[in-house]
This record gives structure tokens, sequence and C-alpha cells, in this order.
């Protein structure tokens, strides 16, 4: 969720928008294979899947979803932000261009973003937006089924296992309030200890604090003052368990009320 999408009605309609894309692409990625190799690399170097094995993308299924998405995207969010003549743009691309934008949105890659955003004369905010939301669509199933074949209860960083990025939210579990980080990305949940900051690893309890809203105790929001970062995280021991993907739309005023603190979301990904 970046800064520049903050209307959660729009945002809302937005997302829905996408979810016929992403029933559609959600069995795309069957017959992923993780292999030892992976899994020791992961294990004693913490390199995440994504760094080692992409996803299988047809460029020309790539092109279709990704002009669809920044159509949305031009509907339902930012008029002004992106213009017909960028969509044009996108759709004018070579074969050779577009596997290049491929790699780019998937690995996360920062520089090549930045120079494709000038490229396609996008603001690098909005091309994040875009970028994020295209790769979330390939890389859910992606990681859905890489993560059956990892061992999730042995990862311990603070960021994400399959892709490398950060955690979007935060759930405290049904069962004995245990913390699952989800990746703000594809999704990936994985356990992280209650006392202490994914972002900057910092366990000093005098630097993490949290707010509790008190006509919702269903809402928790994590402050740290190590590194100035926030964490929506959801109570399941008070409503059971949730869609944190929806949640995560839905309270966006908690990212305000962090922001007005002084709090930024985190950011601790590896970089790909």
């Amino acid at each position: 969720m970046q800064t520049i999408a903050l209307d959660k009605t729009r945002l809302a309609r937005f997302y829905l928008e996408l979810q016929e894309l992403e029933e559609e692409l959600a069995a795309g990625q069957a017959g992923v294979v993780i292999t030892r190799e992976i899994k020791n690399n992961l294990r004693l170097q913490g390199q995440p899947v994504l760094a080692q094995l992409q996803p299988k993308i047809a460029v020309e299924s790539f092109r279709r979803v990704l002009l669809k998405v920044a159509r949305a995207l031009q509907k339902w969010q930012f008029d002004s932000e992106i213009s017909d003549e960028e969509i044009a743009a996108v759709n004018e691309l070579d074969d050779a261009a577009m596997k290049d934008l491929v790699e780019t949105m998937i690995t996360g890659d920062v520089k090549k973003k930045e120079a494709w955003a000038g490229k396609l004369g996008l603001k690098e905010d909005t091309f994040d937006f875009l970028s994020r939301n295209v790769s979330r669509l390939f890389l859910k199933s992606f990681a859905a089924e890489a993560a059956k074949q990892l061992e999730l209860d042995k990862w311990n960083k603070g960021y994400c296992p399959v892709c490398g990025d950060s955690p979007a939210m935060a759930r405290l579990t049904e069962n004995k309030g245990k913390r699952k980080l989800q990746c703000s990305r594809c999704e990936t949940q994985w356990d992280y200890p209650r006392l202490g900051c994914p972002f900057c690893g910092t366990t000093d309890t005098d630097r993490i604090s949290f707010m509790r809203l008190e006509d919702n105790k269903k809402y928790r929001l994590y402050l740290c003052d190590e590194c100035k970062s926030f964490l929506k995280t959801v109570d399941e021991r008070e409503n059971g368990e949730t869609d944190l993907f929806c949640e995560d739309v839905a309270t966006l005023d908690l990212d305000r009320l962090a922001v007005s603190e002084g709090y930024r979301r985190g950011k601790n990904r590896y970089y790909v």
C-alpha cells in the first residue's frame, strides 16, 4: 500500500476490479519446484526464493495484465497521474523491452524501476504502485506453491522468505496470540517474535510500543522508535481469523494516525 493511495473507497473498488485477474492467474504457477539448493541458500544465507528462481510469465500475458491494471488505476485512483498516452506507450513496447519490464517489476529492482518510470513518463510513486500490484497478481500463486515446500516455521527474519519484501501487516493468532507477518507483495505469512521490530530488528522494549484503539480492540498499531516505523496488527483473539489484505485497505485511518505521529511504513526488504 503506497502513500499515494489513501482513498479507502476508491482503493477498494480498484482492488475489486483486479479480483477477476487474480482468480484467472491463481493456477498459473503450478509446478513450481523448490530445490534443495534453493532451500539451503534460504536457510544459510537468507536468500529469498525469488532471488534464485523467478516465475514463468509469458510476455503477452504480462502485457495484458499490466494494461488492465494501468487502466484500473487510471479509472479509480489518479486520473491525472497516468494518461492515455502513457498507457499507449506501455502497449507499444516490443517483446525485448517488455521482458525487461517483467523482470524489473517482478524482482523489484529499485534502480531499474526508477529508470523505467522515466522511460514511461510516470512519477516514481505511480510506477511503484502499478508495479507492486501487477507483480502481486503473478507472485501470489507462485508464492503459494513455493511456501508449501518451505519450512516457514524456521524462518525468523523480518522480510518475506519467498519474494524478499517487507511485511504489510501482522496478526496475533487465536492460538496463544502468536504473531504472524504478511508480505506486502506476495502475501506469504510467517512467524515472527512478538517482542521485536521486523524492520530494524531491535528487541529493546523501551523503543517499541503499541497503540490500541479504545473503540475497536481488534486493531493494534505497533510503533518502533529505533527506526520510526509502524506495523498495523489485527488481534484475532478479539474477532477471529481475518483477511489481512482486506484489513490493510480497511485500516487506512491507522496509516494516517501513524504518519501524523512521525512514523512511516517500515521498509526492510531483501533487494533481489
